[in-house]
């Protein structure tokens, strides 16, 4: 993941988060900020915290930098579903999640719910999304999605969020609940992971 997917899919992010996220020292991860703030791509702001000491740099997007993230499919998959009937759209996201579940199915196959969680993370990264796992409440997981592919008939018409939602239910065996969605006019796609009743994460 580069340094503006990670700030698409984060909003915004510490110098030593994004070194962490990728795996350079926080020297390197500055060069490639300061060169990403040269193009006019990146801001920087000054952000109080708790505790002593001076208040830390946060890095976010500009909005220039959309222009970077991939748009068209998405104007032409709203385009389609013009064309459509409600009906037809439901049958067509129903077999476009019943072919990703028979895939992810045999690649998360054997894992317990982290293993089964990150390998989706990856899956659905090389479907189009940005997405990370990060720890939630009470030893939770969270999935979160940026960058969706098909935002916009999504926020159209729900019908592939749900039949997403459903999908890593059945995937993951365990209790799913959307916490975010773009479609609501939030930045990402949240999903809170628990393990079902008498099981643990990990």
């Amino acid at each position: 993941m580069d340094v503006l997917a990670i700030l698409k899919v984060r909003g915004s992010s510490s110098l030593s988060d994004v070194a962490r996220q990728l795996g350079v020292s926080k020297q390197g991860a500055l060069r490639h900020l300061e060169a990403l703030q040269a193009r006019g791509l990146v801001e920087v702001t000054s952000e109080s915290h708790h505790g002593p000491g001076r208040p830390g740099h946060v890095y976010r997007l500009t909005a220039a930098a959309r222009e970077h993230f991939p748009s068209r499919n998405r104007e032409l998959a709203v385009e389609l579903v013009d064309f459509m009937e409600g009906s037809q759209v439901e049958r067509f996201f129903a077999r476009r999640a019943g072919r990703m579940e028979a895939e992810y199915a045999a690649r998360t196959s054997g894992q317990d719910l982290e293993e089964r969680t990150r390998q989706l993370a990856r899956l659905t990264n090389e479907q189009g999304h940005m997405t990370e796992v990060a720890e939630g409440p009470n030893g939770s997981l969270e999935l979160r999605h940026c960058n969706c592919p098909i935002q916009d008939v999504a926020a159209r018409t729900g019908h592939p969020c749900q039949h997403e939602l459903d999908l890593y239910r059945r995937l993951l065996k365990a209790k799913v609940e959307r916490s975010s969605w773009v479609g609501a006019g939030d930045t990402s796609c949240t999903y809170q992971i628990t393990a079902n009743e008498g099981k643990r994460i990990g």
